[in-house]
This record gives structure tokens, sequence and C-alpha cells, in this order.
């Protein structure tokens, strides 16, 4: 009886191995052919796609990885196997089919690589130029507001060796009671010039002391919060008037000694006088701004009268010489110390024009003025030879080692010396010096200086 053949083995390959997918393929191994089995087409859903398939086909394993499976025989060497080499993009990979390829069209030029640039080239990193500009603007108003700062402060420091009244308890008004002005207008001076607080408490005291008759005119320098009586005292003095004549270069401290000895004043009076007058007219100093000469004062206010007179005096001098051209280059106060030191180192009016431009030059070309009387002021003596040490020291007197002027005049200067510093004589002068035989040399250049100290210095 014949055998029946063995139906052949079937097996099913899952091309995309998914579970979904329902399509697969029979394979039949050895044997005679299979029927065929009648198949009900299936309806298939079409579907429009873009994305390319891949297939997966798993074939035979290669050969060799088959062989290297085989045990290796007896004097043979076992091949080396050799490790995977990680594919790159460049390679393909052979498990894959691209079912569609992107075309290439050779017309159209490749695209260069952008390259950004660095960040801080950048267009939207750049920084503005209204940012760039703030902080040298900025950096230039810090610097104005030091200058302005430096300025007030320097503008309202004081002088040295300079005592203004407004360190004092109480300050000095000047004013001027001039003829025909009534009690009454009296007292409303003093109450606006602040010396008292109620004119017309003031105006009632002069009723009753019987005094709205006796005032006197005239300048007056009167410390604020004074008492009635003594204002009265001041405005109603009887006392004899006196003829005060203040010789060229005397110091304020001269005229003081000169007032006590001649008036029997208290000592400092004068000196009291002055910064009252400094306070009262804003003064820098008062050293230099009164002038020389000859004033009639009242005895019992000698020392008030003759410091308002002598600034008075000035006043007027000054006005008389506006129209120098060395106004507009240095202030009144300035040239009032240049007057001051031109006194102080002559009495020879035919001297002082020529001195004075030696002043100027050396001004002018930033030279120390080496003018020993200035230091001879400092030290309050006029008599005894200068010690080397005080020539040394760099004090605001020494101007053999400060360049520029000292900070107050150094004596009182008559009418000549004013006009020989703001008119000096035209000269290429730069030193000068009085020699043994009671006469002045002047010199253009050291060496010439030099010569001269030989000659009309030094005894024979």
């Amino acid at each position: 009886m014949a055998e029946k053949p063995d139906r052949p083995k079937q097996l099913t390959l899952d091309l995309e191995g998914k579970k979904s997918s329902s399509s697969s393929v029979k394979v039949v191994l050895g044997g005679e052919a299979a029927p065929k089995e009648k198949k009900t087409p299936s309806r298939v859903k079409p579907t429009v796609t873009t994305r390319s398939m891949t297939v997966k086909i798993p074939g035979p394993k290669p050969a060799a990885t088959q062989e290297a499976k085989k045990p290796a025989s007896k004097g043979t060497k076992p091949p080396v196997r050799k490790t995977p080499q990680p594919r790159g993009s460049e390679i393909p990979n052979p498990h894959l089919v691209q079912t569609h390829q992107p075309k290439s069209n050779p017309d159209v030029p490749k695209r260069t690589k952008v390259v950004p640039p660095p960040i801080g080239k950048r267009k939207g990193y750049r920084t503005p130029l209204a940012k760039l500009m703030l902080v040298p603007l900025l950096g230039a108003v810090l610097l104005f507001c030091i200058a302005i700062l430096i300025w007030v402060f320097l503008g309202q420091a004081k002088r040295p060796g300079v005592v203004l009244a407004e360190a004092q308890q109480s300050q000095a008004v000047a004013l001027t009671i001039e003829r025909g002005m009534s009690a009454r207008s009296v007292s409303q001076l003093l109450e606006h010039a602040g010396v008292v607080e109620d004119g017309q408490a003031l105006l009632d005291y002069f009723i009753e002391a019987d005094l709205a008759t006796r005032l006197k005119t005239g300048a007056y320098l009167m410390e604020k919060g004074l008492p009635f009586k003594e204002i009265g005292a001041l405005l109603t003095s009887t006392s004899e008037d006196v003829v005060l004549t203040i010789s060229p270069a005397f110091t304020l401290k001269s005229i003081d000694q000169y007032l006590s000895s001649r008036l029997s004043t208290p000592a400092g009076s004068f000196l009291q006088a002055t910064e009252n007058l400094a306070s009262a007219y804003q003064l820098g100093f008062c050293e230099g701004w009164l002038l020389s000469g000859s004033y009639t004062v009242s005895r019992s206010r000698s020392a008030e009268l003759l410091a308002l007179s002598m600034y008075e005096a000035m006043l007027e001098e000054v006005r008389l010489h506006l129209s120098s051209p060395l106004v507009e280059e240095y202030s009144i106060e300035e040239l009032l110390i240049i007057a001051s030191m031109i006194q102080a180192e002559t009495q020879e009016v035919a001297e002082m024009r020529l001195i004075s431009s030696v002043i100027h030059n050396r001004l002018a070309k930033g030279e120390p003025l080496g003018i020993d009387a200035t230091t001879r002021y400092e030290l309050g003596d006029w008599v005894n030879p200068i010690p080397p040490s005080a020539l040394e020291a760099k004090t605001p007197y020494n101007t053999r080692r400060k360049v520029g002027l000292p900070p107050t005049g150094i004596c009182s200067p008559s009418k000549e010396a004013v006009y020989a510093a703001f008119f000096p004589q035209q000269s290429d002068y730069f030193y000068y010096l009085h020699g043994l035989d009671k006469q002045i040399h002047f010199a253009k250049t050291y060496e010439e200086h030099k010569e001269n100290i030989k000659a009309f210095r030094q005894a024979p």
C-alpha cells in the first residue's frame, strides 16, 4: 500500500515584523508542489503617502559566519575575528533598500555654508551709540561739578595771617550820617544796617535823653547789638579834632602803636577797627588797603575814624587809575599788594616805576619775586638781618621760595606807589639791588646782577 506522501512543511515569514500586518509569504520546502489554494482576494484600501518604504529581507548568513562556528582542526589557527567598525553616515546600510532618492539638479548651485559672526560683532549685540556717549558725558559732568566745588571752596577760604570779623561774635557795620538827616532818619538807618532791632525804640531813647538835636554827621563803624547809651555817646561826641600823619610804609601794627603813644588810645584799638572795616566792606585783608597821608579825626574816635578815612582815601585814589590795562589782568587787591611791596622797597619816587616793572616782568614769566621785604613783614623785623632759616622756609610771605604774590599787602602805600603799581615803566629788567653807594642798580640777566653785587654790595 502506497504510503501517503507527507504534506510539505510550510514556513510563514513576517516581512514587516509588525503584529498589525496580515500579509504573509508561504515557502514550501521539498516535495511536490502543494496544490494551490484558491484565495479570496481581499480588498485593499488605497492609501497615499509621500514616505519612502523600507523593506528588510533577511538573507542567508554569510559563509564566513558559518565557517566560524565549525571547530578548528588541529594545526590550523583560528581566524582572527575582526572588530566591527561603527558605520558612519557615508557608508550605506546594505539591509536598507531606498525606494526613492531625491533628485539632484546640477543647474542649481550649491548653497554655501553660512558661518555666523562672533557674538561681539553681531548687529544685535552692538552697544548703541547713545550708550557709548553716556559714559564720557557723565564723566565730564562729574569733573565739572568737582571743579565748581573746588572753586567755591577756594573762594570762601580765608587767606593766611588774616583775621576777619566773621570769626567774631559781633560784626561791624559801616555807615555815614549825612548833613540834614533827622533823628528819625538816623534811627531807621541804624535799624536797616542791623545795629539795632527796633529803630522806633532808639528814636524814643534819643528824645528822652535829649540827644535828637545833637547827633553828629560823619562816617561810623558800629558793631551790631550796641546798647542805646553807647550809640548815643558815639553820635554826640564833642571831643576835639586832631590831625594824624601816617607815614608811607607804616604797617597796621605800627599805626596802632602810633595812636597809643600819641593819643593814649588802648593798645589794639586800631587793629580792632581794621578788622571791623574788613567785615563791613567784605575785604580780604586791610594791610595795603589803607592809604598813607594826613587825616583829621576826632580824638575820642581816633582809631575808628582813622581806619575809615584811610580806606576811603584809597578808594578815591584807585578810581583815578582804573584806565590801566593791568586792571584786566590783575585784581585791585593784587595791584595794591604790589603797591605795598614797592613802598617797602624804596622811599624814592623816581625808583618806584622801575621796581614795579621788575615785579611785573617776573610775574609774567612765572619767576619768584625774591623781595626780602615780604619776609621782614612776616617776621615783624625791619632792622636786623634776615636769618638764613627764614629765607629757606616755604611760607606764604617768602617770595624767594614762593612764586607769585604774598596773600596780603605788607604796609600802607603812598599815592606814588599806587600809581607805579598801576602804570609800571616798560623795561627788560629782572633784577635790582640797593648798593652801598645809596643807589639802586638794575640788571637784565642774573650774570649782570652778580656783577652788580660784586661792584656795589661788597666793601672795598
